[in-house]
């Protein structure tokens, strides 16, 4: 598989997990999507969105020079709770990952972000753009499988499949198929 094929299947699947957690966030009410479900969760639906978003918009606004800083964060913006506001930021990112060019991915850029929970302790490391939209992919997954946890807390229905990760959708289809093989 070519270097450039692998590049178009990164942009595909982020896309797939956007689509996921739009299709998520449409079904959603307005009250489920910023309300915070105490005493089992610190956290709604919206501040998580916020939080997942958070990851892509340094890559949406790199320029070829600049530093990612993953410590900046947008806490306490209106998309936390209002829930057209997280969907028209998400279409953002969609948009912008379906004209994102494979070329692009292969981009090196340096990463700043703290390492400890005691101390100012920021490093600085490289990294691929292709490696951070992973990272910002497997961040949503992980992310959306939380809000998911919060849906069905407040009574909310939920698809089965929101939440998985690529590999353990990929290993759930195949238990599927041999199990339909077996019978």
């Amino acid at each position: 598989m070519t270097k450039l094929l692998q590049m178009q299947q990164i942009i595909n699947g982020s896309i797939e997990s956007l689509d996921q957690i739009i299709d998520f966030i449409k079904r959603l009410d307005n009250t489920s999507y910023h309300q915070v479900p105490t005493p089992l969760f610190d956290s709604s639906i919206g501040q998580h969105l916020r939080h997942i978003l958070d990851l892509y918009q340094p890559l949406l606004t790199l320029n070829h020079s600049q530093t990612i800083n993953y410590d900046i964060r947008r806490r306490g913006i209106s998309l936390e709770t209002v829930r057209n506001d997280g969907l028209s930021e998400l279409q953002q990112i969609k948009t912008w990952l379906s004209h994102l060019t494979p070329n692009r991915l292969v981009q090196s850029l340096q990463i700043s972000t703290q390492v400890s929970i005691v101390n100012s302790s920021p490093i600085q490391c490289m990294s691929s753009f292709a490696r951070e939209l992973c990272f910002a992919s497997s961040h949503l997954v992980h992310h959306l499988a939380l809000m998911v946890a919060i849906a069905k807390y407040l009574g909310q229905p939920v698809d089965a499949q929101l939440g998985l990760a690529p590999s353990t959708a990929i290993f759930l289809r195949n238990q599927q198929k041999m199990t339909a093989n077996v019978s």
